[in-house]
């Protein structure tokens, strides 16, 4: 997990409801490595604050949106290309999560989770990570495999047109879904960055996604999440390009 950063996160708020507005007021004015820059309520004014502030992150309540906060999360970052999105919501689905991150969205947390975990979103999502609710992935494959939840996801070997992923890829897919960086990635791994960026480009492909939060939520399809998915060491040499 990412550590509050020495520089102060300079983050804007867009809270519907004035009660969640005063609670992460004073969470954010009393805390070290985070600096209240703006709030509202209304989704017009945050365009015009993310305009003139370029925040390093983004609290956005998806129920300003009214359903658009795909558009609006694309606008967002057209405004403020650098800026990191970290949606504020009560839903808790598979379409809702997907629908964000292709947006352009780093994060997405609920809020029933207590603050100290909003936080860790808060530092994760700032120095490059994802955030996401793992829970949620169990959606995707019981949506997909039974009309019941089931205890586990379906094993691998019973998926139609399994994907064929060399040991290499098996570990960088296993780091992906822990949330890590390709900066990260490459530091473990002790390749470099590009050779992450170009392997990672590889397994989306046989995947099928275009990122890495949409391959963490297709992870418990295909047991990526766990340690004894992985086979064998990992090998520079596969992934060099």
């Amino acid at each position: 997990m990412a550590e509050p950063s020495s520089t102060k996160i300079r983050i804007l708020v867009a809270e519907s409801f004035e009660l969640v507005s005063l609670g992460l007021r004073s969470l954010f004015e009393k805390h070290a490595a985070i600096r209240l820059i703006a709030d509202t309520n209304s989704i017009e004014d945050l365009f015009i604050l993310t305009s003139q502030h370029n925040p390093d992150v983004i609290l956005m309540d998806l129920l300003l949106s009214n359903q658009n906060y795909a558009q609006d999360i694309s606008k967002l970052l057209q405004i403020s290309p650098q800026s990191k999105v970290l949606a504020f919501s009560h839903h808790n689905s598979e379409q809702t999560h997907l629908q964000t991150f292709r947006s352009g969205a780093v994060g997405i947390i609920s809020k029933q989770h207590p603050s100290d975990l909003l936080l860790k979103a808060i530092y994760s999502i700032h120095t490059g990570q994802i955030w996401f609710d793992r829970n949620v992935t169990k959606l995707l494959w019981q949506a997909q495999f039974s009309s019941k939840p089931s205890a586990e996801p379906p094993i691998a070997a019973k998926l139609p047109n399994h994907p064929k992923l060399s040991d290499s890829e098996r570990h960088i897919a296993y780091l992906a879904c822990k949330g890590l960086s390709a900066k990260e990635m490459s530091a473990q791994l002790l390749v470099t960055e590009k050779t992450v960026r170009n392997q990672l480009s590889v397994i989306y492909k046989k995947i099928g996604v275009k990122k890495q939060i949409e391959l963490c939520l297709k992870a418990p399809l295909y047991n990526y999440f766990k340690e004894s998915y992985l086979i064998g060491t990992f090998d520079s040499r596969d992934t060099e390009n």
